[in-house]
């Protein structure tokens, strides 16, 4: 299995989603500064935070093509639990030829007092990642 999770967490809550989803799967997660360009790689997993794509993912996702990666599984923390960074992710790599599975996962992100994400969350996360390698995989 050729997977990896790549993520921008600058408050914390994407990065524990990243491990919740690289222990279920048993690969490996890079944030993406620094990180070596994927190749090969037939599923990515690739989160962020906030309502919005930020600069570091979209410049990383500018940089990919079918050959670097295959398929893409994508999730996003943020207060508000809104879905547009997800979309606007969804809507740039399929620009770049890659196949957006249609599962994502969004939740919310770090709160005033860091609960977020919640071990109900990760948990989600889990399932979450096995039922993206079982789609694309098997098994």
């Amino acid at each position: 299995m050729k997977a990896k999770v790549y993520y921008v967490s600058p408050k914390g809550s994407a990065e524990k989603i990243a491990i919740a989803i690289a222990d279920a799967c048993k690969i490996v997660k890079e944030p993406l500064m620094p990180s070596f360009m994927p190749e090969g790689v037939t599923l990515m997993f690739l989160g962020c935070e906030g309502s919005k794509m930020d600069k570091v993912t979209k410049e990383f996702v500018y940089s990919l093509n079918k050959k670097r990666v295959a398929k893409a599984a994508l999730f996003c923390t943020n207060p508000a639990k809104s879905d547009a960074a997800i979309l606007d992710m969804k809507n740039t790599l399929a620009k770049e030829g890659i196949e957006v599975l249609e599962e994502t996962f969004v939740c919310q992100g770090k709160g005033f007092f860091g609960k977020h994400p919640s071990d109900e969350d990760l948990k989600e996360a889990h399932a979450f990642a096995e039922k993206c390698v079982k789609e694309v995989f098997g098994g």
